[in-house]
């Protein structure tokens, strides 16, 4: 499928998933929608149709008939939108609109969150006054979704990253309140620190890429329990991505040590653009990545720190360590399984207390880190 097809699909997956989520609420007789839906399709609308439509709510608390209206562009346009696709509902909105607003605006429209109707029967007095308002001024889900893809790539690009960006705090929103209770809590959104299993460090230090640089497995094994120490509390996504790195780096060339990946392939590569953005300020803000530009026209690189581990050669140690094995950087931070490194032991300190986690407190190396 082609990149069109596949943003496309992505979004009508989307924008039918708040459809259903919309309808249940409506089932509820929850019927409201706050500012984040209106701003949400404004954002949506705009994108599309290149207009510069506003919250009129934002100004004046339940703009009589409208929620969206464009007053600068070309053609001056407004929207009502509303989780009622009924024509009850059409002709109530018609019939709310002012006679300043009249003035204000070359056209209204409606967009219902979900499926219009196949028919309806409009006031003929009130679609003569809305400025020859039709039917086809009535848009649900599915003629939003045809809008979108009658756009070019970029635009449809748009759409579905703002989809991305907000479809969880929407789901949350649009959630139901039944008996005066929530289904979702926020202890069912924040991640939880992963399951660690600790190595040794035997097989580490045995290896000839290690280079003597350790003096003892315990050594080695209280570096590697300091540096997971600090990587346990990054995001799961985070984490992965920065293994990621790590599988494309390459030995660093000229003068210095050490393995690198060029920021450019990374972009090209990486396909989550706002995810990319957001998880490469946290690695850098916590320590674990390094921006290098030497300001030649050339492609600027990430090279990796390795936070806790309180060792001068750890990072040579580790990395010559993984590319030696083969071993996938990626996967060994997603699961935090350091088996590959040497057996786990029970002579391993963890160094974060499973009973503090359960009592909500911090260990130090947490704290440290959190306070960063």
């Amino acid at each position: 499928m082609s990149s069109r097809g596949t943003f496309i699909g992505q979004i009508i997956d989307d924008l039918d998933a708040i459809s259903h989520q919309v309808k249940f609420r409506c089932d509820l007789k929850q019927y409201d929608l706050n500012v984040l839906l209106e701003n949400f399709f404004r954002d949506i609308l705009n994108e599309t149709l290149g207009s510069n439509l506003v919250n009129l709510n934002t100004a004046r608390k339940n703009e009589p008939g409208l929620d969206l209206g464009d007053k600068t562009s070309k053609r001056k346009i407004a929207y009502q939108i509303t989780s009622r696709a009924d024509g009850t509902k059409v002709n109530e909105t018609l019939r709310k609109i002012k006679p300043d607003q009249l003035r204000l605006y070359d056209a209204f429209y409606i967009l219902v969150i979900g499926e219009r109707q196949k028919g309806y029967t409009i006031d003929p007095t009130l679609a003569k006054k809305c400025k020859a308002f039709e039917e086809a001024n009535i848009l649900g889900m599915r003629e939003l979704g045809q809008l979108i893809m009658n756009t070019d790539i970029e635009t449809i690009r748009a759409v579905q990253q703002k989809l991305q960006q907000e479809r969880r705090e929407i789901r949350i929103e649009l959630e139901p309140e039944i008996d005066g209770k929530f289904e979702t809590n926020t202890a069912d959104l924040v991640e939880s620190l992963p399951r660690v299993t600790r190595s040794d460090a035997t097989l580490w230090v045995a290896s000839e890429q290690t280079d003597n640089l350790f003096d003892s497995a315990e050594e080695a094994a209280a570096a590697l329990n300091g540096f997971i120490d600090r990587l346990e509390l990054l995001p799961r996504l985070s984490r992965g991505l920065l293994g990621w790195m790590m599988d494309e780096s390459e030995h660093r060339r000229g003068f210095g040590d050490g393995y690198e990946v060029n920021v450019d392939l990374v972009r090209r590569k990486y396909r989550d653009t706002q995810d990319l953005l957001i998880d490469v300020r946290l690695l850098k803000g916590w320590g674990f990545l390094d921006h290098d530009d030497d300001g030649d026209g050339r492609s600027p690189r990430f090279s990796f720190s390795f936070p806790g581990a309180d060792h001068s050669y750890f990072a040579d140690a580790f990395m010559n360590f993984v590319k030696e094995q083969n071993l996938s950087v990626s996967s060994l931070f997603s699961t935090m399984n350091f088996s590959p490194f040497g057996p786990p032991s029970a002579d391993v300190p963890a160094r974060v207390n499973p009973a503090s986690r359960k009592r909500g407190r911090l260990s130090g190396a947490q704290r440290a880190l959190r306070g960063r």
